[in-house]
């Protein structure tokens, strides 16, 4: 079959067959089969048909790539609708981030009833521990007549995954996996200071790392012969062979931003590494200059570095860039001008730009809590990126270890194909909760015997039964202690001996204890006498003790020993059996007592009462992030009491989440400060029912450290100026900055009707949305031939509703004024 001038693969052809047949579709393929040629074939069929179509991504990125792709073949009929930018937002297809889907179905499901297709890229998402859920909800909740475009590199437990998502949904499902790569992988070892290599060489390295060490440490001129290297083993440095071979250009993932950006640096202003010929230096001169000016960062620090890396064929690209750079190094690096890009694990998710190959610095990351070795799932994702189809043959992978100290087991099985299983992270909100409460009201519980959770846990608590079944039958075979003396339980009289030497021994310990102490406390010749009558006087009462210890018929018994090895066996197995039986209940009862927790919560707050859900509910239920403890600041009159730049000050300490490193300016206004610390005690407040009721994750409290740089911001400061109040990276001001913006936007829908606060609130906003941080103005530079797209004001729509682009714009309608904190 052919499809706009290219002959689909068999695995292609069958998910397209599905589609024309109006059934759900899950579709596996490694990155760069062509998963995304089926989307855009169910795209087109939508639009043959006037039929509506969502296409969901994980990340605004990719929400924003896929917005301009679309945009340039079908103009107006493409909208998209993100927590940053609405643009055309009652477009045939419309693009969105998945949470946004997600909170439409719980806002007015009806304007979904258009809806024919939603495609779900990077659908694997259901596996992330923080918004894994969104997911979930999505498939669970949507309007039975959507059908779904599933697309994963990789779901290891297809068939459960695939059972689960038949048990929710009405329409039929066809699941297609493709396994085979259009362009193979080769995966490598590079031993850091050795060469490149593969796991089968890492005994031998280690023994020649070892040698050198303890060569260096000792007489540096000793003849010692080193080990010998394997025969096939390349002694290189990693760049210049990846030249040499002709494997560039290259992805060198690195899992720290100074990482990435001393990468660059020390290859370019080290080595003077050149990678482009003077034609090709000129081209991405040209190209680097000509988008600078177009998106306004030619003034920008670090523009005139960053133009010596391009001139050399290398870039970074990381999280804490402006966006407005990043957008800029993804557009030369889909040119092939970069030849080098040094970037972290964010460039692997979604965004179409493969390379030659791919290099991992390291096989360990820092996840916030500690260092890990990658999983499985996250190295072959991002290894997936190699191999561009059309142009490479083979893909090339190198991971570099430190010969001496890596773990080798861990390395054998991150490389491998073994990986891991989709795991449920369904995890109700409290917003979620309210939601479902005012649909199902006690029988809310039920909903969860829809998740995926659910259905994984009948599995494990399946194979705990079989489990708990065989020790039980184990237990009752393993023969029991056996009394010689009549009339006497031999299981009985071993466990009540060993109870009693328990005893015995822990009152020993304590005697002994106090032994210690007395010398302790009495060192000294003056302090001799007394320590020998303490002394003395303990010891009494120690053979006291020992004197009146009542004996035991297994006290030199002649089949004690027997007895003892019986019991000791017996007590391991029941052990083992409780442990079981303990996993089994908690699998079974934990998330049902989570959702009766934060049912408990909401009542004392005042936001459900008999099945109802109470005005504050109402205000929760349509806001998704922080819901509670905004709620609670509005109906308390907060955001009538305070100024827009305070509002922007409390939201930014809402959101920002605690950070131990880096130099930020206190906030010095005592009267913001007071305002401040009360919402502090109304945090607290909802924090200690949490813990009353067993929450598991409780309420964050506010975090100040960018309050004095939003105040600057919020009036009015240049962006440049911001590092005077915090040392933060321009990527992560940005990031927060919008993510407040998303928030205020959310509360200024829940409020429709108070007129005054929605006033108020678009004033918070735009004091925010300016300059680099408005994230459309990024949107419509980065867009060619935008002027024929219908844009509607981010600032007038509530983008965290996607109910806006589903139906009839309702946001901000003029009504009766009503005091919230009335």
């Amino acid at each position: 079959m052919l499809y706009k001038g290219l002959q689909l693969d068999r695995f292609q052809e069958k998910a397209i067959a599905a589609i024309n047949q109006d059934i759900s579709v899950i579709v596996t393929a490694p990155t760069g089969a062509g998963k995304t040629v089926i989307a855009e074939y169910a795209v087109e069929k939508c639009l043959k048909e006037d039929r509506r179509v969502i296409y969901t991504a994980p990340i605004k990125a990719l929400s924003n790539q896929k917005y301009r792709d679309f945009y340039a073949e079908y103009g107006e009929k493409i909208g998209i609708v993100t927590g940053d930018v609405v643009l055309n937002p009652h477009a045939q297809v419309l693009l969105m981030t998945t949470e946004i889907f997600r909170n439409a179905i719980f806002d007015d499901v009806d304007r979904l009833q258009d809806v024919s297709y939603v495609i779900f890229d990077e659908i694997h998402y259901i596996n992330d521990i923080e918004r894994g859920t969104v997911w979930e909800e999505s498939l669970i909740f949507a309007p039975q007549h959507i059908k779904f475009v599933c697309l994963s590199a990789t779901i290891p437990n297809m068939t459960p995954f695939t059972q689960w998502m038949r048990s929710v949904r009405d329409i039929d499902i066809e699941t297609i996996e493709e396994l085979k790569r259009p362009v193979p992988l080769e995966h490598y070892l590079y031993f850091k200071d050795y060469g490149v290599g593969s796991v089968g060489h890492a005994s031998a390295i280690r023994k020649r790392a070892q040698h050198d060490t303890r060569k260096r440490k000792s007489d540096p001129f000793e003849d010692r012969t080193p080990p010998a290297l394997p025969s096939d083993f390349v002694e290189t440095s990693l760049i210049p062979y990846l030249r040499q071979e002709k494997q560039l250009p290259c992805l060198y993932f690195c899992f720290s931003r100074r990482g990435c950006e001393e990468n660059a640096m020390s290859l370019v202003f080290g080595s003077q590494l050149q990678l482009l010929d003077k034609t090709q230096e000129t081209q991405i001169l040209n190209q680097f200059d000509e988008l600078c000016r177009q998106f306004d960062i030619v003034e920008e620090r670090k523009i005139t570095e960053f133009r010596k890396l391009i001139s050399r064929g290398v870039a970074y690209h990381h999280a804490g860039m402006l966006p407005t750079l990043k957008e800029v190094i993804e557009r030369l690096f889909t040119s092939g001008l970069i030849q080098l890009l040094f970037t972290t694990e964010t460039f692997a998710v979604g965004i179409n730009m493969p390379a030659c190959s791919v290099v991992f610095d390291s096989l360990k990351k820092f996840d916030g809590l500690g260092f890990r070795h990658l999983k499985t799932r996250e190295y072959h994702q991002m290894s997936g990126r190699a191999g561009r189809r059309g142009i490479d043959t083979i893909g090339y992978v190198y991971a570099q270890i430190m010969p001496l100290y890596a773990e080798l087991n861990e390395v054998r099985s991150i490389v491998s194909n073994n990986i891991e299983p989709i795991e449920s992270q369904f995890n109700l909100s409290y917003s979620s909760i309210l939601n479902l409460y005012e649909k199902y009201g006690d029988d809310i519980y039920d909903v969860y015997t829809m998740s995926l959770s659910n259905h994984q846990n009948r599995m494990r608590t399946s194979q705990l039964n079989k489990h708990i079944n065989d020790n039980t039958k184990n237990l009752q075979k393993l023969p029991k202690p056996e009394c010689i003396h009549d009339g006497v339980h031999g299981s009985k009289q071993i466990e009540k001996h060993y109870r009693q030497k328990r005893k015995h021994e822990k009152k020993l310990r304590v005697f002994h204890t106090e032994l210690a102490q007395i010398k302790s406390q009495t060192r000294g010749k003056k302090r001799k006498k007394e320590r020998a009558n303490r002394l003395q006087a303990v010891q009494k009462e120690i053979k006291h003790f020992q004197a009146s210890r009542q004996q035991s018929l297994c006290d030199k018994c002649q089949r004690l020993s027997t007895c003892t090895g019986r019991y000791k066996t017996i007590r391991k197995e029941e052990v083992r059996l409780q442990k079981l039986k303990h996993k089994r209940t908690t699998i079974e009862n934990d998330p049902r007592r989570q959702i009766a927790a934060r049912l408990k919560v909401l009542e004392e707050l005042g936001y459900i009462e008999a099945q109802s859900v109470l005005p504050r509910g109402n205000t929760a239920a349509h806001i998704y992030g922080y819901e509670v403890q905004l709620t609670q600041l509005l109906f308390d009159g907060f955001f009538e009491r305070l100024s827009e730049d305070e509002i922007n000050c409390l939201m930014v300490a809402i959101v920002t989440e605690p950070r131990k490193d880096g130099y930020f300016k206190p906030l010095r206004d005592e009267h913001l400060l007071e305002k401040l610390h009360t919402v502090c005690s109304e945090i607290s407040f909802i924090q200690r029912l949490e813990v009353k009721h067993k929450v598991t994750e409780i309420t964050p409290m506010l975090e100040f450290r960018l309050c004095t740089a939003m105040l600057a911001w919020s009036r009015g400061c240049d962006f440049d100026n911001l590092e005077r109040y915090a040392h933060l990276d321009a990527g992560d001001f940005v990031r927060t900055f919008r993510l407040v913006i998303d928030q205020l936007r959310q509360i200024r829908r829940a409020m429709t009707g108070h007129t005054t606060l929605v006033d108020k609130l678009n004033r918070c906003i735009s004091k925010i949305n300016r300059d680099v941080v408005n994230a459309e103005r990024q949107l419509r530079i980065g867009q060619e031939n935008l002027d024929g797209a219908t844009v509607e004001n981010p600032d007038e729509v509530s983008e965290q509703s996607a109910s806006v682009s589903l139906g009839s714009s309702d946001d901000a309608e003029a009504g009766s004024e009503t005091s919230i904190s009335s």
